[in-house]
């Protein structure tokens, strides 16, 4: 009986374990623009900004897209998400988006879309 009980307190407490361990995902909306997608957040809008060759340029995940779970969002290492957000699907790469108010640029970095300079 009391190996019965241990089991049971040590599945309890590995269940309550993975439970707190999951992080919560913010749900972000695809909308559009006049020329292009965006990505809907709270109160933020987020366009495409340009291509990530480099998946090291991702943090943590923040959150998916319309309740995708294929379709995760990413902080941008090094950068607010307030700012700039990283989108990655399992079969298209990484796009980094910037929030469209957002006009301070860091240095070196350069759009692919002409309306986006």
């Amino acid at each position: 009986m009391k190996k019965v009980l241990n089991l049971l307190l040590a599945f309890a407490l590995l269940v309550s374990l993975c439970a707190c361990s999951q992080q919560s995902l913010e749900n972000m909306t695809r909308g559009s623009g006049d020329r292009y997608a965006t990505i809907i957040w709270g109160d933020k809008t987020y366009v495409p900004y340009g291509a990530l060759s480099d998946y090291g340029e991702r943090g943590k995940q923040i959150g998916i897209v319309d309740g995708n779970k294929d379709n995760k969002v990413y902080e941008c290492k090094g950068f607010s998400a307030d700012e700039w957000i990283v989108e990655s699907l399992p079969h298209d790469g990484a796009m980094l988006w910037r929030e469209i108010n957002v006009t301070d640029i860091p240095d070196g970095w350069q759009s692919e879309y002409e309306w986006n300079q």
